[in-house]
């Protein structure tokens, strides 16, 4: 099903932070108008390292390295996918 242009830059980044020092959580940010998937986990690391984001896990670092990525299209009959990059 072919999917609509305006939509093909917004990508879907997890990242992963330990908490607790054992626990793996993921963190999952949306990213609208980045050229490809590297440039995504670049601005949701950013968000991610952003004084508020860090204050709100307990200075818990991401591990940018473990990132998922996948773009977000939405189809001509409206509904959303997950394509895997």
């Amino acid at each position: 099903m072919p999917s609509t242009p305006r939509d093909s830059r917004t990508w879907l980044v997890g990242l992963p932070c330990r908490s607790d020092g054992s626990r793996i959580v993921w963190l999952y940010y949306v990213v609208g108008e980045a050229p490809d998937s590297a440039e995504a986990v670049r601005a949701a690391v950013r968000r991610a390292n952003s004084a508020s984001e860090r204050d709100a896990r307990g200075q818990v670092p991401v591990q940018p390295e473990r990132a998922e990525v996948r773009r977000i299209r939405r189809h001509i009959l409206g509904d959303f996918v997950l394509e895997a990059c």
